[in-house]
């Protein structure tokens, strides 16, 4: 009977620990910002007597849902296919002016010939947009020696996402260009996985044009049409939506459901259920503080009030984000873009961070100093207990952990919890703004609270099997053989910490730079 409950305990350790091993590979994982991009593509055919430009706008959920928003532009919450048409003109001829060739140092004048506006569906009952834009410009003198051209693309230079251009030659030779003959995207419709950590970034090229040269099929894509006739079409009729690392955790059934136009009580239910569940999906992924969660519970020998508070805590905290940056995005877009703010606030959430780490160093140093307690390493440990890791040295009985609760301070835990649910998530936002584009934005809350309740759920539980763990851990017998070790898992807590908010600053900071 002993032994088997001493292997139920030796059991629960190790799920404990192995839980904080899993967590450990998530503590730098940035939220995905793929669902904030706003990617370009520039394809120059360039012929003996003229050059054809394919440029390629195309917007994911947040961007696309702020332009449609501007679209509608009687206020009636409809987007016309009158004002899509008006919107694809407008944007297409104002990006004529940012498209710039030139050839020996003078610049051609491009003209809009063809155009197309699709919005594929996207997450959360959001869609995408996708405008084609196709130029033509005509070359002062034909292409009879070799000459020079240069290309530069200024559309959207302070936006994140995906930046590409390509070149080719119909009946001439390119020689010595600075991009690619092929579309590594194939026109925004497949980005490719191992690219996404750092995703393709050109936005000028310079060639050279010698006559003479294969010729290619004639110019025709099946998304634009000539001026007058332009597509625009609200369906999957497009290449579906694929933007670089976008959210993957709203398929279009689980989309389907929560945005159904029929909220009859039965669908209500399973719109909540399904919320929860993906704020409970959100929290077991990489990217939440868990690991913080879990060294400071831990290493300050945390209470299940603690981790009940901290869970909370984060949720609460990353709710509000939630909302904050939904009004960000309604109301104040183009003069902060969304995505702006998630450097911003990781900067903000990693100094916290920080800050907690130098405090708990800082405690620890002072409680060993105050301990004023030395021994020899022949000291007598053979007295040792399982309660608590207590053993005598001579007449004198302690321990080697930090006494209960002195080290955690509800100040340290309440900010380490609004650091750690700072930066929202995107599917969250996905969720509210997509009850807002039906109408229906009270319920877009109520659906962003129901998925902070699953987020709730997972981290407190989480927090629960940690402190329980540790728990168990100081009662086995063996634990006499790690009391150094115990002794300083104060100061492991304080380094992991630490560390954790120098690594989230230090990320913050740089993306940071490259938005700038």
């Amino acid at each position: 009977m002993r032994r088997a409950a001493i292997s139920s305990r030796r059991l629960a350790v190790i799920a404990g620990f192995w839980t904080v091993i899993l967590l450990l590979p998530g503590l730098a994982v940035a939220h995905p910002l793929g669902n904030f991009t706003i990617n370009t593509y520039s394809g120059l055919r360039v012929a003996a007597a003229d050059v054809t430009v394919d440029h390629i706008l195309d917007m994911a959920e947040i961007p696309a849902f702020q332009e449609r928003t501007a679209m509608d532009a009687d206020g009636d919450d409809v987007v016309s296919d009158a004002e899509s048409t008006a919107y694809a003109e407008r944007v297409c001829g104002e990006t004529a002016a940012l498209l710039e060739v030139t050839t020996n140092g003078e610049v051609v004048p491009l003209r809009l010939t063809e155009l197309g506006l699709t919005f594929p569906p996207g997450q959360g009952g959001l869609t995408t947009l996708r405008l084609v834009c196709i130029y033509r410009a005509t070359l002062d003198d034909p292409i009879v020696a070799t000459t020079g051209f240069a290309f530069a693309d200024r559309t959207y230079p302070d936006r994140i996402g995906w930046r590409e251009v390509v070149v080719e030659g119909d009946g001439v030779t390119i020689r010595d260009s600075t991009a690619g003959d092929s579309s590594i995207s194939d026109r925004l419709t497949v980005y490719p996985e191992e690219l996404l950590v750092r995703p393709l970034s050109q936005t000028s090229a310079s060639f050279n044009a010698i006559p003479g040269g294969a010729a290619l099929p004639a110019f025709t894509v099946a998304d634009a049409n000539p001026i007058g006739n332009a597509a625009v079409d609200d369906d999957a009729a497009a290449p579906a939506a694929v933007v670089p690392g976008g959210i993957g955790e709203l398929g279009r059934e689980i989309s389907a459901i929560i945005q159904t136009p029929d909220l009859t009580p039965f669908f209500v239910v399973l719109s909540l259920a399904i919320a929860t569940g993906l704020g409970a999906l959100h929290a077991a992924s990489p990217g939440h503080g868990k690991t913080i969660m879990a060294a400071y519970l831990v290493g300050n020998r945390g209470t299940a009030r603690h981790a009940l508070g901290l869970g909370l805590t984060v949720t609460v905290s990353h709710t509000i984000g939630v909302l904050g940056l939904a009004l960000l995005t309604l109301f104040a877009s183009s003069v902060l873009p969304a995505e702006r703010v998630y450097p911003v606030l990781g900067a903000v959430s990693g100094l916290i961070i920080v800050g907690i780490g130098l405090a708990m160093l800082v405690s620890y140093l002072r409680d060993r100093h105050g301990a004023g307690h030395t021994h020899a390493d022949t000291a007598d440990h053979g007295d040792s207990t399982a309660m608590g890791g207590e053993h005598n040295h001579g007449p004198i009985r302690h321990s080697h952990l930090p006494p209960e609760g002195r080290p955690l301070r509800w100040r340290n835990l309440v900010a380490l919890g609004l650091a750690g649910g700072l930066v929202p998530s995107a599917s969250a936002l996905i969720l509210l703004l997509g009850s807002v584009s039906l109408g229906r934005p009270a319920y877009g809350v109520v659906l962003i609270v129901f998925f902070g309740l699953g987020m709730a759920a997972v981290l407190v539980s989480v927090g629960m099997l940690l402190v329980k763990a540790r728990t168990l851990l100081e009662r086995l017998p063996s634990l006499r053989r790690f009391s150094r070790l115990a002794q300083r898992l104060p100061l492991v807590a304080a380094a992991v910490v630490l560390i954790v908010g120098v690594v989230i600053t230090v990320e913050a900071v740089g993306q940071l730079a490259v938005a700038s």
